[in-house]
């Protein structure tokens, strides 16, 4: 019996750290997995998802990575998906941000965006001028990322227990841990008979 009160707890920290770090496991591939579906939705320019019209693209981007996170993005959890649209020339700074609903333009650079771009045709090279008036127009980058979610662990170690709290660079409060995940793509071109992309 002293044998195995000694034990006990050593074995059953063992046994919940492996779910763990198992079930991070799985969160990860899980949420990698959604923003791919989402990017991918992403570069279709499709007006509706689930049989809705989209109020606007970023909702439903949100909206496929939701029915691909199996429930774990449910309700208010939506907010932790962002959607980034970046120019060509400029894969540093997002050209647009947009989280639950709402989109912020960047202050620089400002749309509309003029830049030289290099062509080559055949054996000759030259440059041509790209004027960006949309953040989704085709050629840009479409990023689908959550960033921070936060996850609780079940061994209550110090620094990862319920009562331990971290703050990340997007301002989200996670327990200890926080899982991401980023896919991009870029934007295909637009629906037969559509010259302006939908609102991003």
């Amino acid at each position: 019996m002293l044998e195995s009160a000694i034990c006990f707890l050593p074995m059953m920290a063992m046994f919940f750290g492996v779910i763990d770090v198992c079930f991070a496991l799985s969160i990860q591939s899980l949420f990698s997995a959604a923003t791919r579906a989402g990017a991918r939705w992403a570069v279709t320019y499709a007006g509706t998802y689930g049989g809705t019209t989209c109020t606007s693209q970023a909702v439903c981007i949100a909206k496929v990575v939701q029915d691909n996170a199996v429930g774990f993005l449910a309700g208010t959890k939506s907010n932790y998906v962002y959607v980034n649209y970046y120019i060509a020339n400029n894969l540093a700074t997002p050209i647009m941000t947009c989280n639950a609903g709402t989109c912020t333009a960047a202050a620089s650079p400002a749309l509309p965006y003029t830049y030289t771009a290099n062509t080559v045709s055949g054996n000759t090279t030259g440059t041509t001028s790209v004027t960006i008036s949309y953040a989704n127009q085709p050629g840009n980058i479409v990023e689908v990322s959550i960033p921070a979610f936060p996850l609780l662990w079940m061994v209550p170690i110090k620094g990862y227990s319920a009562g331990s709290t971290v703050t990340d660079s997007a301002g989200h409060t996670g327990l200890g841990l926080t899982i991401s995940a980023f896919a991009d793509d870029v934007l295909g071109g637009l629906a037969a008979g559509t010259i302006i992309p939908p609102n991003p």
